[in-house]
This record gives structure tokens, C-alpha cells and sequence, in this order.
């Protein structure tokens, strides 16, 4: 029992931080579910979730496509991973196009992830993330909370 109290009297019983969304992102890259993007930024769009988990989208052919991400707070933070560079084309909420951030590949792993997109949902509601046209068929994406992420 005294190596119990022990461990927590220095903190040792803790669960563990968080892991930090780009070694995440690193670790997952082309494993999870499975999306079509929708024709249309309404309702057909497919949801992508903000979570852990990874998607391969299969993009609309020759044409964009979109996917739904919907926000139940304001100054939602967001990191975006694909494995394919140039895939997304757009940010839209509800039916006003955003301004997208400029890309950048993950530092931890950039040939398996050359783009991320720090993505800052300011306003709760539904919004779409525009995907191709592109040169690729399919990309593996995933939206993670940006918890843990520090910009250096």
C-alpha cells in the first residue's frame, strides 16, 4: 500500500498527457474508416468527425467534393492531416466561403503528411471542408482537436 501512496503523492498515477496531434497523426496516417465526399456542401456531405481517427475519402471525380464537420462550440481548433498535398481546395461555413489556411507539412513525419491545415472554427455550426478537385482519386485525412499542439 505505501508504494501506492507513493506513486501518487509524485503524481506517477496519473494517466498520461495527451498525445500531441502530430505524432498522432504520424502514427495513423493511411488507417481508419472509409468516406465518399458529397457533390454538394449540404446535408449528402458525409460528417468527418473531429477525433483520433483517420479516413480514406474518395474524392469526387473531376469535380469538388465536400465534407461536413459540425461544430458544437465556438473557437473550435482543428488540425487537418492529409497524406496527399493539394487535395483541399476550400473552407466553407454554412454557405460563405473562409478563408483556408496557407498548408504546411507535419514536421514529425513530413514525406507521410506533406500538408496540415490549422484550422480555427469560430462560430458553431455546420461547416465543409472542399476537397479536389485533384489528381488523386482518394486521400487519407484526419481532424483532430488541436489540444496539445504548440506552434513554435
Amino acid at each position: 500500500m505505501s508504494l501506492i501512496a507513493f506513486l501518487f503523492a509524485c503524481g506517477k498515477a496519473d494517466t498520461a498527457e495527451a498525445e500531441d496531434p502530430e505524432a498522432h497523426a504520424c502514427e495513423t496516417v493511411g488507417a481508419g474508416g472509409a468516406l465518399t465526399a458529397g457533390a454538394a456542401p449540404d446535408d449528402t456531405a458525409p460528417a468527418l468527425p473531429i477525433g483520433e481517427e483517420g479516413y480514406v475519402v474518395t474524392l469526387v471525380d473531376g469535380a469538388p467534393g465536400y465534407l461536413k464537420v459540425d461544430v458544437a462550440e465556438p473557437e473550435t481548433a482543428a488540425l487537418l492531416f492529409l497524406d496527399t498535398a493539394d487535395v483541399v481546395t476550400g473552407l466553407w461555413f454554412e454557405a460563405t466561403e473562409e478563408t483556408l489556411p496557407a498548408g504546411a507539412p507535419n514536421d514529425q513525419c513530413a514525406t507521410e503528411i506533406p500538408e496540415h491545415f490549422d484550422l480555427d472554427f469560430h462560430e458553431a455550426g455546420t461547416w465543409y471542408i472542399q476537397v479536389g478537385p485533384a489528381a488523386v482519386t482518394e486521400a487519407w485525412m484526419l481532424l483532430h482537436d488541436a489540444a496539445g499542439h504548440v506552434h513554435e
